[in-house]
């Protein structure tokens, strides 16, 4: 079963620079990594300089991405529960890492922040840390190399914790 990471935040808080980055990290260092992509729009899938696109381009084997009304993995289907589609996921890779969907609470979240932005009004359970791209925010971890690290970091210490 995979280790599962949410990446969550507000439009352009940086969710898709970190999870990118993080993929990039992880596939280097030898793991299987998939993404989900939450998309509250009607997306299309692996467009060039797409989120989903640049996902796989940074070494995702599998990516998922789901928008308010289509579910995309190599075809079209009803969109089904958040954890079905980690499930569907976790069966060949080390990491599933999601992007969005912050009205889940089943997974560890990584909550990116806006300035001025205060994480209580955004998530309705505390995230495992906050983090921010931007100066000026209240945010446990700031800048990508430091959100990133972390979360590697903590990936590893539960693989390792989990065989």
């Amino acid at each position: 079963m995979a280790i599962t990471l949410q990446i969550i935040g507000h439009k352009k808080s940086g969710k898709t620079l970190i999870t990118t980055t993080l993929i990039e990290r992880l596939a280097k260092e030898g793991y299987q990594v998939a993404a989900l992509k939450h998309d509250a729009h009607n997306a299309t899938m692996d467009v060039p300089n797409t989120d989903s696109a640049r996902m796989s381009n940074a070494g995702a084997k599998q990516v998922i991405l789901q928008s308010a009304t289509e579910f995309f993995f190599h075809q079209k289907s009803n969109v089904p529960p958040l954890t079905e589609m980690v499930e569907l996921l976790s069966a060949k890779n080390d990491f599933v890492l999601i992007e969005g969907h912050k009205e889940a609470t089943q997974y560890p979240q990584i909550l990116l922040l806006k300035p001025g932005e205060d994480p209580t009004n955004i998530v309705p359970t505390p995230p495992l840390k906050t983090g921010s791209i931007f100066r000026g925010t209240t945010a446990d971890l700031l800048g990508k190399d430091e959100i990133v690290s972390w979360c590697y970091n903590y990936l590893k210490q539960i693989k390792g914790d989990a065989g």
